[in-house]
């Protein structure tokens, strides 16, 4: 009988523990109103063996500086800013010379808040991936959003205060109203923690830790099924991710805060889009993969 009654036991254990396992793993439910758009709001050009390691000196890259509008039936949230309408007294001030020869910008720049405020379209809440110059130049434009920031990444920002950490005239301004948060011990995608931002797994923050203490990735699943996996600055160009490269030694060197926790995020990444072959995992700065997708007030469903 004590033979039986084991047998159950571990049958309903096994039970028990492979439905947690997939429940870390299910897949979410996709809204049928979300949708999101690339704001393009300025552009420069880089030598692809700076952009990541393997690539070649003698050819250009094109480099984007885009916020990512997203629309979702409880809300819509830009995540990063982009290069914002101060961006030419912000780098002039806390961009340091020996820095600007490689970390630039080309003119014109079209700010996300001009682009938005034609379209008539508010946004309540700005989500950073990190809090580098051309990600969080942008956010003293919207002083009536709410900033959601990690606690890592907030606690970074005041240890480190200018280049290659954040712009003290960028993230000082007290209009900026900020909102600090964590990620939930979830599991998720791979991914140790989570954040569900609307409860449907529509739109989902995963840890990104390397190139800033609290960097963090955005996942959307669309209602077609589509996954898109925004990675902010973990690499700079989609083709490091077939190879697991990262930046050029010297980029690296200089901006990734963690060099080792920059590449085992690489190595994930890269994992995942093994696993996942529809998955389009999109740096924050690769024009050519951004380009197949177009610029707002184009919008992808």
């Amino acid at each position: 009988m004590n033979k039986y009654l084991h047998l159950l036991l571990g049958l309903l254990l096994s039970f028990t523990v492979s439905s947690a396992f997939a429940d870390t793993l299910a897949p979410p439910i996709p809204s049928a109103g979300i949708a999101f758009s690339l704001i393009k709001t300025g552009h420069t050009h880089a030598q692809a063996g700076m952009v990541y390691s393997g690539g070649s000196f003698f050819q250009k890259l094109e480099i984007n500086h885009v916020a990512v509008l997203v629309q979702h039936p409880r809300g819509s949230f830009l995540f990063d800013s982009g290069l914002g309408k101060e961006v030419a007294a912000q780098y002039q001030q806390d961009m340091p010379w020996w820095a600007k020869p490689s970390f630039y910008y080309e003119p014109p720049v079209n700010p996300a808040r001009t682009q938005l405020d034609q379209a008539g379209i508010t946004v309540p809440r700005i989500i950073l991936s990190h809090s580098h110059w051309d990600h969080a130049s942008g956010l003293v434009d919207f002083p009536e959003a709410e900033v959601w920031i990690t606690a890592e990444e907030r606690n970074w920002d005041r240890q480190h205060p200018g280049f290659p950490g954040s712009f003290p005239s960028q993230v000082g301004p007290p209009s900026i109203q900020w909102h600090t948060y964590a990620l939930e011990d979830k599991p998720y995608f791979g991914f140790p923690r989570s954040l569900d931002l609307f409860g449907d797994g529509s739109a989902v923050l995963l840890p990104l830790p390397g190139h800033t203490p609290g960097a963090v990735g955005l996942l959307l699943t669309l209602a077609s099924g589509k996954q898109y996996l925004f990675c902010g600055d973990t690499v700079w160009s989609a083709q490091a991710l077939k190879d697991s490269s990262p930046k050029s030694f010297l980029a690296s060197f200089i901006a990734d805060d963690d060099r080792a926790a920059t590449q085992r995020a690489i190595e994930l990444l890269h994992k995942l889009m093994l696993q996942h072959p529809g998955l389009v995992v999109m740096p924050a700065h690769d024009a050519a993969l951004q380009d197949t997708l177009g610029y707002f007030p184009q919008w992808v469903r």
